[in-house]
């Protein structure tokens, strides 16, 4: 894996009564998820959409920028532009504009406009959240989980994190299992979804169990960095 970047250190707005998370930041766990303006990471991609006639499937580059921030009393939101490309012989091309907003009790990633929130502190083994809670979707429980093996082969496993997302084996109706892999000083390193409905009527004759919906992402990191020229 290619990273061009050394560890980042999490920056937000801390109160004076956060005398907790100034001694200990690695112990919190915030190095998860570190933030900077400048700061960017390009992703490949390889995306798969089901549909019941068959699936399209799309392999590019993602590339996230944090281009500015908004400070408040109680956190930080940073802006983040994303940009996709088919390859490196090609410009990138506006896709999105998504935002983090980082407290002392978690980090919410908003996309397209729908708050999620992706990690909470301290960062512990087992814990467990509800990522739905700053949005109106029903529940969803989030929960961490040890890495055996290293994702980035310069960190030890011992410093990656696992958030579980949805974990539904497959069935007769499909199947949903999504996942999150962050590294100290680096942050959202790889992204497991997938994501199958099977047609489960009566009147699906001989596509009965038959995949007609769904969506399969794999998001790996190949590079992070900071753009030379910040205005902050």
């Amino acid at each position: 894996m290619r990273l061009v970047c050394g560890f980042l250190v999490f920056v937000a707005s801390i109160s004076s009564c956060n005398e907790t998370r100034e001694a200990q930041p690695e112990t919190l766990g915030y190095d998860f998820y570190p933030l900077e303006i400048g700061q960017y990471s390009i992703y490949e991609v390889e995306e798969i959409k089901y549909k019941i006639t068959g699936f399209d499937t799309s392999i590019y580059q993602l590339r996230e920028t944090i281009f500015d921030s908004i400070r408040s009393v109680d956190r930080t939101t940073y802006l983040i532009r994303r940009e996709i490309r088919s390859d490196e012989l090609v410009e990138w091309t506006s896709d999105a504009l998504w935002s983090v907003a980082a407290t002392q009790s978690y980090v919410a990633v908003s996309e397209n406009s729908v708050p999620y929130i992706k990690l909470i502190f301290p960062v512990i083994s087992g814990r467990e959240w509800n990522g739905n809670s700053l949005n109106v979707s029903s529940e969803r429980m989030y929960y961490y989980e040890t890495v055996s093996t290293s994702v980035v082969d310069s960190i030890h496993a011992s410093d990656h994190i696992k958030v579980v997302i949805e974990d539904i084996q497959e069935n007769i109706t499909g199947v949903d299992l999504r996942s999150e892999i962050y590294a100290k000083g680096i942050g959202l390193i790889e992204k497991d979804y997938l994501t199958q409905e099977k047609c489960t009527a009566s009147n699906c004759g001989d596509d009965l169990g038959k995949v007609i919906a769904g969506r399969s992402l794999k998001q790996s990191l190949i590079e992070k960095g900071r753009e030379t020229e910040v205005n902050e």
